[in-house]
């Protein structure tokens, strides 16, 4: 991927706000609402990210946002498949990560 910047200063240090003030609320609340933070630092650094031209990867970030927006939630209502939906977000980076080498390769 070419070098480039997504996020301005500010929208890095609300990112990283959120995740430091996540992990210490992490440490009294409830199991699930740890991996819905995580979710959601990645759903808020994608908003970001759209802000921008991604021609490599613009598509993918539209699609893998919104899976996530939509499923987000299900966490307070069907835990099972909030396990489910956070088991298969990885193999779907994955296979976004293997297309981005082989079109930079």
């Amino acid at each position: 991927m070419a070098e480039q910047l997504v996020l301005t200063e500010r929208e890095a240090l609300d990112i990283i706000a959120f995740l430091v003030a996540s992990a210490e609320i992490s440490t009294y609340e409830p199991t699930y609402y740890g991996s819905f933070r995580l979710v959601d630092a990645a759903s808020r650094l994608m908003a970001h990210m759209q802000k921008h031209d991604l021609p490599l990867t613009g598509e993918f970030i539209a699609e893998l946002k919104a899976h996530i927006d939509e499923k987000k939630t299900m966490m307070m209502f069907d835990r099972p498949a909030w396990v489910e939906f956070l088991k298969g977000n990885p193999a779907l980076v994955a296979s976004e990560l293997k297309r981005v080498a082989e079109v930079e390769e």
